[in-house]
Protein backbone atom coordinates (compact mmCIF):
# COMPACT_ATOMS: atom_id res chain seq x y z
CA UNK A 1 0.00 0.00 0.00
CA UNK A 2 1.07 3.68 -0.67
CA UNK A 3 0.84 6.41 1.75
CA UNK A 4 -2.02 8.88 0.65
CA UNK A 5 -0.07 11.71 1.32
CA UNK A 6 3.43 11.06 -0.55
CA UNK A 7 2.98 7.98 -1.77
CA UNK A 8 5.74 6.00 -0.08
CA UNK A 9 5.07 2.23 0.70
CA UNK A 10 3.49 2.03 4.10
CA UNK A 11 1.09 -0.45 5.66
CA UNK A 12 -1.32 2.77 6.70
CA UNK A 13 -3.30 5.28 5.52
CA UNK A 14 -0.06 7.78 6.00
CA UNK A 15 3.50 7.21 6.45
CA UNK A 16 5.11 7.58 9.49
CA UNK A 17 6.93 10.67 8.15
CA UNK A 18 3.01 12.04 6.57
CA UNK A 19 1.70 10.62 10.43
CA UNK A 20 3.79 12.98 12.36
CA UNK A 21 4.09 16.13 9.75
CA UNK A 22 -0.42 15.60 9.97
CA UNK A 23 -0.23 15.50 13.60
CA UNK A 24 1.67 18.97 13.83
CA UNK A 25 -1.82 20.83 13.10
CA UNK A 26 -1.65 24.67 14.54
CA UNK A 27 -5.37 24.65 15.43
CA UNK A 28 -6.68 28.42 13.36
CA UNK A 29 -9.62 30.72 14.04
CA UNK A 30 -11.86 32.01 11.71
CA UNK A 31 -14.75 34.64 13.02
CA UNK A 32 -18.02 34.73 10.91
CA UNK A 33 -20.89 36.94 10.87
CA UNK A 34 -21.91 38.02 14.95
CA UNK A 35 -18.78 36.31 16.12
CA UNK A 36 -19.11 33.03 15.06
CA UNK A 37 -16.08 30.99 15.33
CA UNK A 38 -14.98 28.34 12.96
CA UNK A 39 -11.79 26.42 14.25
CA UNK A 40 -9.35 24.32 11.79
CA UNK A 41 -6.89 22.36 11.61
CA UNK A 42 -5.17 22.41 8.48
CA UNK A 43 -4.46 25.35 5.65
CA UNK A 44 -6.83 24.24 3.02
CA UNK A 45 -3.71 24.30 0.27
CA UNK A 46 -1.38 21.70 2.92
CA UNK A 47 -4.23 19.02 2.65
CA UNK A 48 -6.11 19.78 -0.63
CA UNK A 49 -5.48 16.59 -2.28
CA UNK A 50 -6.44 14.19 0.37
CA UNK A 51 -9.71 16.53 0.78
CA UNK A 52 -10.47 15.36 -2.58
CA UNK A 53 -10.54 12.01 -2.16
CA UNK A 54 -13.80 12.19 -0.69
CA UNK A 55 -15.19 11.67 -3.62
CA UNK A 56 -13.57 8.11 -3.89
CA UNK A 57 -14.35 5.22 -1.90
CA UNK A 58 -10.43 5.32 -0.30
CA UNK A 59 -11.52 8.69 1.15
CA UNK A 60 -12.91 6.82 3.95
CA UNK A 61 -9.15 5.42 4.89
CA UNK A 62 -8.29 9.23 4.29
CA UNK A 63 -10.66 11.08 6.16
CA UNK A 64 -10.73 8.37 9.16
CA UNK A 65 -6.37 8.63 9.65
CA UNK A 66 -6.78 12.57 8.95
CA UNK A 67 -9.88 12.89 11.73
CA UNK A 68 -7.59 10.53 14.09
CA UNK A 69 -4.62 12.86 13.81
CA UNK A 70 -6.70 16.17 14.27
CA UNK A 71 -10.36 15.97 15.40
CA UNK A 72 -9.87 13.02 18.09
CA UNK A 73 -6.98 15.39 19.43
CA UNK A 74 -9.43 17.81 20.08
CA UNK A 75 -10.59 16.57 23.54
CA UNK A 76 -6.33 18.30 24.53
CA UNK A 77 -8.24 21.52 23.81
CA UNK A 78 -11.61 21.55 24.51
CA UNK A 79 -13.00 19.38 27.55
CA UNK A 80 -16.48 21.02 28.59
CA UNK A 81 -18.02 19.75 31.94
CA UNK A 82 -21.58 19.87 30.04
CA UNK A 83 -23.17 17.49 27.69
CA UNK A 84 -22.65 18.43 23.56
CA UNK A 85 -23.54 17.05 20.74
CA UNK A 86 -21.48 17.23 17.63
CA UNK A 87 -23.19 17.68 14.65
CA UNK A 88 -21.98 16.86 11.04
CA UNK A 89 -23.38 18.91 8.60
CA UNK A 90 -25.33 16.80 5.79
CA UNK A 91 -24.03 13.64 7.01
CA UNK A 92 -26.02 11.89 4.19
CA UNK A 93 -24.20 8.84 2.39
CA UNK A 94 -24.83 9.17 -1.34
CA UNK A 95 -23.11 6.36 -4.33
CA UNK A 96 -23.35 3.97 -1.34
CA UNK A 97 -20.24 4.85 0.14
CA UNK A 98 -19.96 7.35 2.96
CA UNK A 99 -20.24 10.49 4.88
CA UNK A 100 -16.85 12.11 5.55
CA UNK A 101 -18.46 14.41 7.92
CA UNK A 102 -19.50 11.80 9.86
CA UNK A 103 -16.70 10.19 10.19
CA UNK A 104 -15.17 13.52 11.59
CA UNK A 105 -17.82 13.89 14.22
CA UNK A 106 -17.26 10.40 15.19
CA UNK A 107 -13.51 11.33 16.00
CA UNK A 108 -15.05 13.81 18.47
CA UNK A 109 -16.70 11.50 21.06
CA UNK A 110 -15.54 12.00 24.55
CA UNK A 111 -17.47 11.46 28.03
CA UNK A 112 -19.09 15.12 27.47
CA UNK A 113 -19.61 15.06 23.59
CA UNK A 114 -22.10 12.64 22.23
CA UNK A 115 -21.88 12.61 17.86
CA UNK A 116 -25.56 12.77 16.54
CA UNK A 117 -25.91 11.80 12.90
CA UNK A 118 -28.69 12.65 10.36
CA UNK A 119 -29.65 15.62 11.94
CA UNK A 120 -29.14 18.45 9.00
CA UNK A 121 -29.99 17.20 6.17
CA UNK A 122 -29.38 19.51 3.05
CA UNK A 123 -32.61 19.84 0.80
CA UNK A 124 -30.68 21.16 -2.02
CA UNK A 125 -27.85 18.78 -3.53
CA UNK A 126 -26.46 21.64 -5.47
CA UNK A 127 -22.37 21.16 -5.32
CA UNK A 128 -20.27 23.68 -4.24
CA UNK A 129 -16.93 22.45 -5.03
CA UNK A 130 -15.37 25.58 -7.15
CA UNK A 131 -18.59 27.74 -7.13
CA UNK A 132 -18.42 31.39 -6.56
CA UNK A 133 -20.21 33.31 -3.27
CA UNK A 134 -22.77 34.45 -5.50
CA UNK A 135 -23.59 31.45 -7.10
CA UNK A 136 -23.72 29.87 -2.99
CA UNK A 137 -25.77 32.73 -1.99
CA UNK A 138 -28.37 31.73 -4.77
CA UNK A 139 -28.20 28.37 -4.23
CA UNK A 140 -28.30 27.72 -0.19
CA UNK A 141 -28.35 24.45 1.21
CA UNK A 142 -31.95 24.70 2.49
CA UNK A 143 -31.14 22.65 5.98
CA UNK A 144 -33.70 20.51 7.46
CA UNK A 145 -33.44 19.76 10.67
CA UNK A 146 -34.68 15.50 11.52
CA UNK A 147 -34.20 14.72 15.08
CA UNK A 148 -34.53 16.90 18.59
CA UNK A 149 -31.53 18.09 20.05
CA UNK A 150 -31.67 18.63 23.60
CA UNK A 151 -27.83 19.76 24.18
CA UNK A 152 -25.41 22.67 23.02
CA UNK A 153 -23.80 21.37 19.56
CA UNK A 154 -20.57 22.25 17.67
CA UNK A 155 -20.82 22.15 13.99
CA UNK A 156 -18.76 19.94 11.96
CA UNK A 157 -17.60 19.79 8.06
CA UNK A 158 -14.72 19.12 6.19
CA UNK A 159 -13.83 23.08 4.37
CA UNK A 160 -14.93 25.95 5.37
CA UNK A 161 -14.88 28.39 2.22
CA UNK A 162 -17.11 31.37 2.53
CA UNK A 163 -18.89 29.94 5.58
CA UNK A 164 -22.27 29.98 4.15
CA UNK A 165 -23.32 26.28 4.99
CA UNK A 166 -21.90 26.60 8.37
CA UNK A 167 -24.22 29.82 8.96
CA UNK A 168 -27.06 28.55 7.42
CA UNK A 169 -27.38 25.56 9.68
CA UNK A 170 -26.28 27.66 12.68
CA UNK A 171 -29.59 29.81 11.92
CA UNK A 172 -32.22 26.92 11.32
CA UNK A 173 -30.45 25.27 14.69
CA UNK A 174 -30.64 28.69 16.57
CA UNK A 175 -34.40 28.84 15.22
CA UNK A 176 -35.16 25.63 16.57
CA UNK A 177 -33.98 27.27 20.01
CA UNK A 178 -30.83 24.79 19.88
CA UNK A 179 -27.36 26.75 21.39
CA UNK A 180 -24.17 26.34 18.48
CA UNK A 181 -21.29 26.69 20.26
CA UNK A 182 -18.68 26.92 17.39
CA UNK A 183 -17.55 25.14 14.17
CA UNK A 184 -14.69 22.23 13.37
CA UNK A 185 -13.69 21.63 10.24
CA UNK A 186 -10.45 19.84 9.12
CA UNK A 187 -9.11 23.00 6.55
CA UNK A 188 -9.74 26.77 5.85
CA UNK A 189 -9.99 27.81 2.36
CA UNK A 190 -9.24 31.50 3.25
CA UNK A 191 -5.52 30.56 5.59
Amino acid sequence: MRCFNCHNFTLLSFCENCSEELAEFSLGVRELEKGFKVYSFYKYNEISHLLHSKHHFYGYFVFNALAKLSFAQFKNFFNPEIQINALALDDRVQDGLYSHSAILARHLKTRFIKPIYRVLQAQNQVKYSGKSVAFRQKNKRKYKLLKEIKHPVILVDDIVTTGLSLLEAKKILEKNKISVLFALVLADAKV
